[in-house]
């Protein structure tokens, strides 16, 4: 350059030389200018106008393209949907303007309108709409450019198929520089079908081709784990192994539910949806041989493999299952057929056991679930106390340490200010990786995993990027840490395939939202089990010997939940059930809608409910009577005379959500000419919506009958009645008003109350699922679309 200089001097002389450069440079410039290859990305996102794309997508979009764009690289951005151009660029521009930029981002508000104008709506509906996409991918002559194509696939994984035949067949051709498909989870339900579906992919695309997403890889501490590891390789190698690791814990916890999304649960539950992959992965992150070279994917990856070949597959014994008690009533007003509703875990944990000589001691627990007590995402590793403090220690002499020694990498929310990597102080002081600060710890919480705040050293990303930001990022940039390739998602599912197939038929355990007290666990060596062992566990199928006999306790009767327990705590257990549906029912709906069976079975229950749950919401309650008898209200045998002598009397409950049962009329007893009960059908059709009971307790007769419906009853074929007058074949008693089958099954919760050696013998007759009989009119109880649940003690169960 300095000889270049003296030339242009010596020819041109002092005052010209500097002018005669800048000229120069400035040619080159425009030369360089004109011959640099222009990159082009065109990026499809098909299910553009969903959820995913909605909360996510767009918004990484608008990153990508602010950090990204320039005159040599280039964007078009596309939202497929099956939706008309007219519904679709409506719903697009909704999103997009919904999309702002970060306060005081300028760069960002300035490109802003320019990437608004570069994302277009196109349907996608047919084969040939991809024929007309890929069209307009053609349309630059220029020899200079470079055309890449990213199709994210934000769509169900049934559609994989036919939209990677469509991608393949109409946008590949000599223009295309690089074509890239985006999959979303589920990949598959089990190793077969994801095994079909890679293969179905592969027809069309490479292996290097095919993305799939997995964005806890992309969480910014996630990202930082073998970063950390490999800062303090020294020490960790020391550490991480069985002779100083107690456990370690992976979780997931959510405050939220699965409203809105319960078809999509209904398939996967929690093990498929977070625990066999996002908490498998991380498993691999904390617990891999650490490569030398942290920056090499191919041997991160190598890594990887290896170890999850080494984790023993899930058993039975090591996988507890959990679902939210509204779960059922979300799914009735959800979605339509929730035959198997009842077998969808919402919660989970698992106990996993890896098989080399570094972690063969150490238990790894994983746990998720929804609607749990806080929200948070980390992994904990704890450590053993092996230490013993003669003098000088800051906690008192002759004392192992006080406080646990633990390293926790907080990926999100929990009680720290800001996701990062926590250390603690008695553990060893950690150096931190370059993208990592440390921060004084400070927190609004006394204790941050069992440790006070100022026991930890504390660490968190400099830049705390969005996961799905980072996603997109990734994939333009060609960055594949955050990817999950063919070979390591198959034996992801080794690990899970089996136990997931093995408890697909086993309900799980009932907790209550935001209180889960009862799903606390134990580690028994390399099991796990509930601590609380005294829920009514119930399953898909019974043995039907074992219910004839009454040998053992079944998961079901007549394939439906089963309560049994000692009378006392099965009262209590009943009044608790009723308590949790009234709370549902009035958050959900406003009201309770609740009917009475008569006898004197249900008195107990009404003091249980009394003494145990003084703040019934009994004012929003509308107490009405599944049967009667024809008999004065006054008179000592009248149903609703016990109702109100046990409970109505001691309640709050307003006078006008009290539903007697017309039998007395005008001074007539159950008189057909006054049609007591059409206007108790009137009045029910006129109260409560749908005619949907919100709950309804029955009762079982020794000879199988049920409210007051009895042995040779038949329903009516041609007029659906919802209540009538019934006739009692006791010899001695009253004629009775009854509710009829086609109004009790259309109840959203139907209970069985059966107590009482004296039932044992019907028990036996009716356990059989298959039976219908009008000898036995419980056996015509069959909600269409709610519930029902058998309340049974112990003394109607074994009959002694």
């Amino acid at each position: 350059m300095v000889r270049f200089t003296r030339k242009i001097k010596k020819k041109f002389g002092l005052k010209m030389a500097p002018l005669v450069i800048i000229l120069l440079f400035f040619l080159n410039t425009l030369y360089t200018s004109k011959t640099q290859t222009v990159h082009r990305t065109n990026f499809v996102i098909v299910g553009g106008t969903g959820d995913l794309a909605r909360k996510y997508l767009w918004g990484s979009a608008l990153t990508l393209f602010v950090e990204n764009y320039n005159e040599n690289q280039t964007f078009s951005f596309f939202a497929g949907a099956r939706v008309s151009q007219t519904d679709g660029e409506k719903a697009l521009i909704e999103i997009l303007n919904g999309n702002k930029c970060e306060r005081n981002d300028e760069k960002c508000e300035k490109l802003r309108p320019k990437f608004i104008e570069n994302v277009k709506y196109v349907m996608l509906k047919y084969d040939e709409n991809y024929t007309e996409l890929c069209e307009k991918f053609r349309t630059d002559d220029r020899t200079k450019i470079s055309t890449h194509q990213i199709f994210y696939l934000s769509i169900p994984s049934a559609a994989y198929q036919s939209a990677s035949h469509s991608i393949h067949t109409h946008c590949r051709h000599e223009k295309i520089s690089s074509t890239k498909v985006v999959l979303e989870k589920p990949f598959g339900l089990n190793k077969e079908t994801a095994a079909k579906q890679a293969d179905v992919i592969s027809e069309h695309f490479r292996d290097d081709e095919v993305l799939r997403v997995d964005h806890y890889l992309a969480k910014s501490v996630s990202k930082q784990i073998l970063n950390f590891r490999a800062k303090n390789r020294e020490e960790l190698d020391k550490l991480l192994n069985g002779q100083f690791v107690d456990r370690v814990e992976i979780v997931m916890k959510e405050r939220i539910g699965n409203k809105g999304r319960l078809d999509f649960y209904d398939q996967t539950g929690v093990v498929r949806d977070v625990m066999q992959n996002h908490l498998t992965e991380l498993v691999a992150l904390v617990a891999m041989e650490l490569p030398f070279n942290v920056s090499d994917y191919r041997m991160i990856e190598e890594y990887k493999l290896t170890l999850l070949q080494q984790i023993k597959p899930v058993g039975r014994d090591a996988l507890l299952l959990g679902q939210y008690s509204r779960y059922m009533e979300e799914a009735r007003n959800e979605i339509k057929n929730i035959d198997q509703s009842h077998l969808t875990p919402t919660f989970a944990a698992a106990l996993l056991q890896i098989n080399n000589p570094r972690w063969r001691r150490v238990p790894f627990i994983l746990m998720s679930g929804k609607h749990m007590d806080e929200r948070s995402s980390h992994i904990r590793i704890l450590f053993r106390e092996k230490e013993f403090c003669v003098s000088g220690c800051a906690d008192g002499n002759s004392s192992f340490t006080k406080y646990p020694r633990q390293l926790v990498f907080q990926i999100g929310h929990g009680p720290v200010p800001s996701a990062g990597i926590l250390v603690s102080k008695s553990l060893f002081n950690p150096s931190w990786p370059d993208t990592m600060k440390e921060l004084p710890m400070t927190s609004k919480d006394s204790a941050i995993h069992g440790q006070s705040p100022g026991d930890f050293h504390y660490a968190v990303p400099v830049k705390d990027t969005p996961a799905y930001t980072m996603v997109i990022h990734d994939l333009y940039h060609n960055i594949k840490e955050t990817f999950v390739t063919k070979t390591r998602m198959l034996l992801l599912w080794d690990i899970w395939d089996a136990v997931i197939q093995e408890t697909s038929h086993i309900p799980p355990r009932l907790y209550k939202e935001y209180s889960p007290e009862n799903l606390n666990f134990t580690v028994d060596g390399f099991k796990l089990r509930y601590m609380d062992q005294s829920h009514s566990m119930y399953a898909r199928n019974i043995d039907k010997p074992a219910i004839k006999s009454m040998a053992v306790i079944p998961p079901l009767f007549r394939n439906k939940t089963l309560f049994c327990k000692p009378l006392k705590a099965l009262i209590n257990a009943l009044a608790s059930y009723i308590f949790r549906n009234a709370e549902s029912s009035i958050r959900e709906r406003k009201i309770f809608h609740i009917a009475f069976s008569g006898g004197n079975t249900p008195i107990i229950l009404f003091k249980e409910i009394l003494s145990s749950f003084p703040m019934f919401p009994w004012e929003e309650t509308h107490v009405w009577q599944v049967d009667e008898r024809c008999v004065s209200q006054k008179h000592k045998q009248s149903n609703f005379f016990s109702l109100h002598e046990n409970l109505i009397k001691f309640t709050n409950i307003p006078y006008f959500n009290i539903h007697p049962m017309p039998v007395s009329f005008a001074g007539k007893i159950c008189a057909v000419e006054n049609k007591g009960s059409n206007l108790y059908e009137d009045m029910i059709s006129h109260s409560i919506q749908a005619q949907k009971f919100d709950l309804i307790l029955l009762g079982l007769g020794t000879d199988g009958h049920t409210a007051s419906l009895f042995p040779g009853y038949i329903p009516a074929k041609k007029v659906e009645r919802l209540v009538a007058l019934t006739k009692s074949k006791i010899e001695g008693s009253f004629d009775r008003m009854s509710l009829l089958p086609p109004l009790i099954n259309k109840a959203r919760e139907v209970t069985v109350l059966v107590t009482g050696k004296e039932k044992h013998s019907i028990l036996q007759t009716i356990s059989d699922i298959n039976l219908t009989n009008k000898q036995y009119p419980i056996t015509y109880v069959s909600p269409v679309a709610g519930n029902i649940s058998w309340f049974i003690d112990m003394d109607a169960w074994l009959g002694h």
